[in-house]
C-alpha cells in the first residue's frame, strides 16, 4: 500500500516573489511529464517552473526533479523531499515562481519551495493505493439477482457490468481480502457459480 494525493493550486508570497504549487496524482511517468509540460505552457511567463515526481511504474520507482534555472539543489530536491516525507507516490508537484525582485539566497529558496509544496500537500485530497485482484464473474440472470443480496465488503471496487446473454461482472478486490471473499462467494452459491481471478492492479481508496 502507498499514498497518493491531488490538490487545488496553493499560492504563497515570500519577499514579493509569488509561488504557485499544484500536486497531481498520476499513473505513469508519461502522465507526470505531460502535466509538467501543461503547467509550463500555462505559466510560460513565469521565472521558474520547478518540479519533482515519484512514480511506480511496472514495479520500478521512477524519480525526477528539476531546479529549472534556480541554483542547483534549491528547488527540485526540496520539492521531492516534501513528497517523500509525506509518503506520496504516483504524484507530481510543480512549483511556479514569479520573481518579485528580492533575492532569497540558497537557504531561503529551499525554504520557499519546500513551503509551497508542503502547503499544496496539506490541502490535498489523499488516497491510499492498494494492490487489488480483478475478479470476473459470468452470471445467469437468475444468479445475478441473488448476487444483489450478497454482501460485498468495503475492500472492493466495482469495475464494470456488461449485460448480454449473461451478466458479466468485474470486481477489483483488495488482494489480501481476495481468498476470504471467494470462499464466502462460493459458499453463498454452494460452489455452483464460477468466479475467475485475473490480473493484479493498483486501486485508489479514500483515506
Amino acid at each position: 500500500m502507498f499514498l497518493t494525493a491531488e490538490s487545488e493550486q496553493y499560492k504563497t508570497e515570500i519577499k514579493r516573489s509569488e509561488f504557485l504549487c499544484t500536486v497531481k496524482k498520476v499513473a505513469s511517468e508519461e502522465q507526470a511529464k505531460n502535466f509538467i509540460n501543461a503547467v509550463k505552457k500555462q505559466y510560460f511567463d513565469a521565472t521558474h517552473n520547478c518540479y519533482a515526481y515519484i512514480v511506480i511504474e511496472n514495479g520500478v520507482e521512477r524519480v525526477r526533479y528539476s531546479d529549472d534555472g534556480e541554483p542547483q539543489g534549491t528547488a527540485g530536491l526540496p520539492i521531492l523531499n516534501v513528497l517523500k516525507n509525506k509518503g506520496f507516490y504516483n504524484v507530481v508537484a510543480v512549483v511556479t515562481r514569479y520573481f518579485g525582485g528580492v533575492k532569497l539566497g540558497a537557504g531561503g529558496l529551499v525554504r520557499a519551495y519546500s513551503e509551497a509544496c508542503a502547503g499544496a500537500c496539506d490541502i490535498a485530497k489523499v488516497y491510499k493505493c492498494v494492490l487489488c485482484t480483478e475478479l470476473k464473474i459470468e452470471f445467469s440472470y437468475e444468479n445475478y439477482k441473488k448476487f444483489n443480496i450478497f454482501k460485498i465488503t468495503e475492500c472492493h471496487k466495482m469495475n464494470g457490468i456488461e449485460y448480454g446473454e449473461r451478466v458479466t461482472v468485474s470486481i477489483l478486490m483488495q488482494r489480501e481480502e481476495c481468498d476470504s471473499f471467494i470462499a464466502r462467494f462460493e459458499d453463498f452459491y454452494n460452489k455452483k457459480q464460477a468466479i475467475e481471478r485475473l490480473n493484479d492492479v493498483w486501486c485508489e481508496f479514500d483515506l
